[in-house]
């Protein structure tokens, strides 16, 4: 089931696009969608039909299509608008391959409005009915990119749920991994923090211990673990350990570690 709800509110929040989705827009493509979801949203009689004219499109295949429905739900200029154009990404029943393919590439350099879109397009990948993330489904493509994994995919496992991020790269690359086992005492004190932060009976000093340990691992996955928390609770973070984290290695580490962009409308 589409989560309209997600997606209509990230499409309504007016985040000015980057330079880099103007890039990405085909304006032939945006008006038939907008078309589509004109008749969808006043119940014309020609709405099956401009939904269909829209699968149809051939010039930039079900993966363009998609991205270009993406693009379009960040700019929808209304609720009805982007709820209507929901339910047609919804009616034409994107694999889980072919929302990979679209949102994977550009989910790094994509803005706040965009990459909120994205979110709730690989959502419906990994949690179809709310509830926990299964990162499962990822594996096998993060497995089979080996030494170049999927950046964007990861960045976003990592943003919705570190510990289930976290649980996955091990599976995916753990069993060669350097460096010490995560201590599930450790995951526990630092999840206790995040999901309670004002609960003085949180071992905030074993959380921010078991961080500090985590940003000198050696394997770079673990170190995101610590700059992905980090950055959704910096209150645990030591001036050495943001230091250490902003200069890390890893582009994927530096970014996160970086402060969030301020949104601009």
């Amino acid at each position: 089931m589409w989560r309209l709800d997600r997606i209509a509110l990230a499409a309504f929040a007016g985040i000015a696009p980057l330079l880099a989705a103007e890039d990405l827009l085909r304006p032939d493509v945006q008006e038939r969608i907008a078309r589509a979801v004109s008749a969808v949203v006043h119940q014309d009689a020609s709405a099956q039909e401009e939904i269909d004219a829209i699968a149809e499109l051939g010039t930039c295949g079900r993966t363009g299509l998609l991205l270009q429905l993406a693009l379009y739900l960040e700019r929808a200029p209304g609720t009805e608008e982007a709820m209507a154009g929901a339910v047609i990404l919804d009616y034409l029943a994107f694999s889980p391959a072919e929302k990979l393919d679209a949102v994977e590439p550009h989910f790094m350099a994509a803005g706040a409005g965009l990459r909120r879109i994205f979110a709730g397009i690989l959502s419906t990948i990994d949690s179809p009915d709310g509830g926990a993330p299964d990162f499962g489904v990822y594996e096998e493509r993060i497995r089979r990119l080996g030494a170049a994994p999927p950046q964007g995919l990861i960045a976003y496992m990592f943003e919705v749920s570190p510990d289930a991020a976290l649980a996955s790269m091990e599976r995916v690359f753990g069993g060669t991994a350097p460096g010490r086992t995560v201590a599930g005492e450790d995951i526990a004190a630092v999840r206790g923090v995040i999901e309670e932060p004002h609960n003085a009976r949180n071992d905030r000093a074993r959380a921010t211990a078991a961080l500090d340990a985590m940003s000198k691992e050696t394997v770079w996955w673990r170190r995101l673990y610590a700059a992905a928390v980090l950055r959704a609770q910096p209150s645990l973070a030591t001036s050495a350990i943001a230091e250490r984290l902003a200069q890390d290695p890893h582009p994927l580490v530096r970014t996160t570690a970086a402060p969030p962009a301020p949104e601009t409308r």
